[in-house]
């Protein structure tokens, strides 16, 4: 569908033998929708501040406006194009518009798969909230409705052809629907960089990402022993969501494992009666996790890759031995089921 990099390519059809034509104002709004997205990603990559109000500068304009390139018969086949040429720097991995069709790309694919759309949108675009909030607004204009006669298919370069899932669009209204920020937060993880300069910040690989934490100049000989060590850290959230700022010593504290508390099952997330301690080995550049008691073992790049796949092991044990008939298992399964069921006050 995609010929190169720099297109994007939009297909409609019309599920509606009575009206098999494409409405003009179906194809304006996933015109707009798509150039707006355009335009949040190469404001993104350009490093410009986020803004509530006004247009878009005009470099991001020219490097990310875009054409029409090419329009084939059919329900409606149309390829679109950034609207001239442009070089990129060596290494930057293409150009400002070649980069922001990419984003747009990745953006569209976390909407079709995930369930936790918007802050997946925020780590993809580092911790840019505001960003994040235009994006899944224009996901939600683009997106065909669940009783939509249409059928929307984009194609981004490599990734090739994503059709828009209609049963999706309930998901991703419910993305725009934030709970209120807390003002406090704890996390735990590895301290995987410390800078001791006047910004006094080190940064904790956790299981939900990495976070930047700050710290006061009273602390800074107590921070440089725990480097690469685990810790929990509490403290207030700071300008982003990914920042927190520690007081005291009492709210940086150093583990001995990493602590779980819930598990995932599909769209559930249920809290565990009591954590399950999980150790951490770091070696050549990755991390081993395990937990004798319940035979967990997994490797990842990262802290949120593996309790991903430990939680991953938890599912296929509960549905081995909890879901499993007790007339299949032996002595010791029974026992492994029991121990598998106190970990929730009732089964799934």
């Amino acid at each position: 569908m995609v010929r190169s990099s720099r297109e994007i390519a939009l297909y409609i059809k019309s599920n509606d033998k009575n009206h098999p034509e494409i409405s003009v104002n179906a194809l304006i709004s996933n015109f707009q929708a798509i150039q707006n997205l355009m335009y949040i990603m190469g404001d993104h990559l350009e490093g410009h501040q986020p803004r509530t109000a006004g247009d878009f500068p005009k470099s991001v304009k020219q490097n990310c406006e875009l054409v029409i390139s090419r329009l084939e018969q059919g329900s409606a086949a149309i390829t679109m194009r950034v609207s001239h040429d442009q070089y990129g720097l060596p290494g930057a991995g293409g150009t400002y518009g070649e980069r922001a069709i990419s984003l747009v790309g990745t953006v569209i694919d976390i909407a079709s798969n995930q369930e936790d759309i918007f802050p997946e949108v925020v780590e993809l675009l580092h911790g840019d909230e505001h960003r994040a909030i235009r994006s899944v607004q224009e996901l939600e204009n683009l997106w065909p409705d669940e009783d939509s006669i249409y059928d929307v298919t984009l194609g981004f370069g490599s990734l090739g052809p994503i059709k828009l899932d209609r049963t999706r669009k309930p998901i991703i209204k419910n993305a725009l629907i934030r709970p209120p920020k807390p003002t406090e937060k704890t996390i735990s993880g590895r301290m995987v960089e410390l800078r001791v300069d006047r910004k006094r910040q080190f940064v904790i690989d956790t299981p939900e990402g990495k976070y930047t934490c700050r710290y006061p100049p009273e602390l800074e000989e107590f921070v440089i022993k725990r480097i690469k060590q685990l810790v929990s850290v509490s403290g207030s959230i700071g300008k982003t969501a990914r920042s927190i700022n520690i007081e005291g010593e009492m709210a940086f504290k150093p583990l001995n494992s990493l602590p779980l508390t819930h598990i995932r099952f599909n769209e559930d997330i249920r809290e565990l009666r009591y954590p399950i301690d999980l150790e951490v080995e770091f070696e050549n550049d990755e991390y081993i996790l395990y937990n004798n008691e319940f035979n967990l073992l997994v490797t990842s790049g990262n802290l949120k890759d593996g309790v991903e796949r430990i939680n991953d092991e938890l599912k296929l044990l509960w549905l081995d031995y909890v879901e499993e008939e007790t007339g299949n298992l032996t002595e010791g399964g029974i026992v492994f089921r029991n121990k598998l069921r106190s970990l929730l006050d009732e089964g799934i």
